[in-house]
C-alpha cells in the first residue's frame, strides 16, 4: 500500500505513556529495519528541533538524515532507506510516506492527525503490542475506501470527485459506521495527498452537521 513494505506505529492512545517512550520504541524498529536493509534512515518532523525534546529521537538523528516537509527533497533523497515520522500532520505524514516508498516507516502518533485508519490499512506492527495481529477493516469500510481511493484522483477538488465521496460517506452515515478518523487514516495511507485528506474532512464534517 502507497509502495511502502513495511509499517510500524506508537498509538498515542495511553496518557499515562511517556513520550520518550514512545521515541524508543520507534526509534528501535526502524534502526532495526535500516541495519537490515543496510541503509540509512530519514527522521521526518514537523519543524527543525521537534527531536531535541527527545533523546532517543536527537540520537537517531545524529546518526542518519532529518528533515521536513518545507525543507529541500535534495536533502534526503527519495525511497533511500528507512523512515521515522514524529507526531505528523497530515501533510508530514504524506511527506514521509514518499520517501519511504520501497521500504518501512514507523510513525509516533501525536494529537494533529489519527492514525488509527493508517495502520489497520496497512496493517502496521502496534509496538505497544508487538505481538498482537494487526485489526481487520470490516468488509463494508473496506468497499467504501477503495471507491474513495478510486474518485480520489482530483484530490475531491472537483464537483464530481465531491459528489461521489458524498454519496460513499452518506451510505456509511446511515448505516451507522461514518468514522471520521479511521477514514482519514486509511485514506493517507492509500497515498492520498494532505490536500485529499483536508477536502474529504471537510465533506465528512458537513455531513456530521
Amino acid at each position: 500500500m502507497g509502495n511502502v513494505q513495511r509499517a510500524a506505529w506508537v498509538p498515542d492512545d495511553d496518557p499515562e505513556r511517556d513520550w520518550e517512550l514512545a521515541a524508543q520504541l520507534a526509534v528501535a524498529w526502524i534502526q532495526q529495519e535500516c541495519d537490515e536493509q543496510d541503509a540509512g534512515g530519514v527522521l521526518v518532523l514537523n519543524a527543525f528541533g521537534a527531536q531535541d525534546h527527545s533523546p532517543a529521537l536527537r540520537r537517531f538523528s545524529a546518526l542518519h538524515a532529518c528533515t521536513t516537509p518545507r525543507a529541500d527533497r535534495s536533502r534526503v533523497g527519495c525511497g533511500i532507506g528507512p523512515v521515522l515520522v514524529y507526531a505528523p500532520t497530515e501533510k508530514t505524514l504524506d511527506f514521509a510516506m514518499s520517501l519511504a516508498r520501497g521500504s518501512s516507516i514507523a510513525v509516533i502518533e501525536g494529537t494533529l492527525f489519527p492514525l488509527r485508519g493508517w495502520a489497520q490499512q496497512l496493517g502496521a506492527i502496534d509496538l505497544t503490542r508487538p505481538n498482537d495481529e494487526p485489526e481487520q477493516i470490516p468488509p463494508r469500510l473496506v468497499e467504501a475506501i477503495e471507491r474513495l481511493d478510486f474518485y480520489g484522483n482530483n484530490g475531491f477538488g472537483d464537483q464530481f470527485g465531491k459528489q461521489q465521496a458524498g454519496n460513499i460517506l452518506r451510505d456509511l452515515r446511515d448505516a451507522g459506521i461514518l468514522d471520521r478518523e479511521f477514514i482519514l487514516g486509511a485514506m493517507a495511507a492509500r497515498g492520498a495527498s494532505d490536500r485529499s485528506i483536508k477536502n474529504l474532512s471537510k465533506i465528512v464534517d458537513r455531513l456530521n452537521l
